[in-house]
């Protein structure tokens, strides 16, 4: 195999592992309960899968074009996958306002597990940047990886205080 086929077939599969995973973030990955732990980490992956993911359908061409089909197929093809491509990008455009611009933040960390002082419970504020603060939740988190973290919904009413340690410590939101 020569150095430009293998090249050739390097980027089309690193686009589809792009794309697959670009799409999963922007779908399933919304559902279910896993989150970023650290919100610049957080933008920083949707920045790259909003600016990739139309780039990464352009690059798919390269595995999906070939001699051996007829010209007519290659142009429909071709003309296919900008069209799909545009029309990511106007989506993902819609998306961003939705998923980009806001982030569940810690406002503050009300209890510690006593047998494992990773795993806390936080009262969190949806912030949306300058348009203010949104809804609260009370939720336990785990660790989940080094990026992420588990989330489950708590009601504190209900919590075995033997289990826990009240430490009720002010989050990531600072108070002048």
């Amino acid at each position: 195999m020569n150095t430009l086929k293998l090249i050739r077939r390097i980027i089309f599969y690193l686009t589809i592992i792009i794309i697959v995973s670009s799409v999963f973030a922007l779908t399933i990955g919304q559902i279910i309960s896993v989150e970023f732990r650290n919100n610049n980490a957080k933008g920083d992956y949707y920045y790259f899968a909003f600016t990739s993911l139309p780039i990464c359908i352009l690059l798919s061409l390269i595995g999906t074009i070939k001699r051996k089909n007829s010209k007519a197929r290659n142009w429909t093809i071709g003309i296919c996958t900008i069209f799909s491509s545009v029309i990511c990008f106007f989506i993902l455009l819609n998306v961003m306002f939705k998923i980009g611009f806001g982030a569940w933040v810690n406002e503050t960390i009300l209890y510690c597990n006593k047998s494992n002082n990773q795993i806390t419970i936080n009262e969190q504020i949806f912030d949306a940047g300058a348009l203010g603060y949104g809804s609260r939740r009370i939720v336990q988190t785990r660790p989940f990886f080094y990026y992420f973290q588990t989330i489950k919904q708590i009601d504190t009413t209900k919590l075995n205080k033997d289990e826990w340690k009240l430490i009720n410590k002010e989050g990531d939101i600072r108070e002048p």
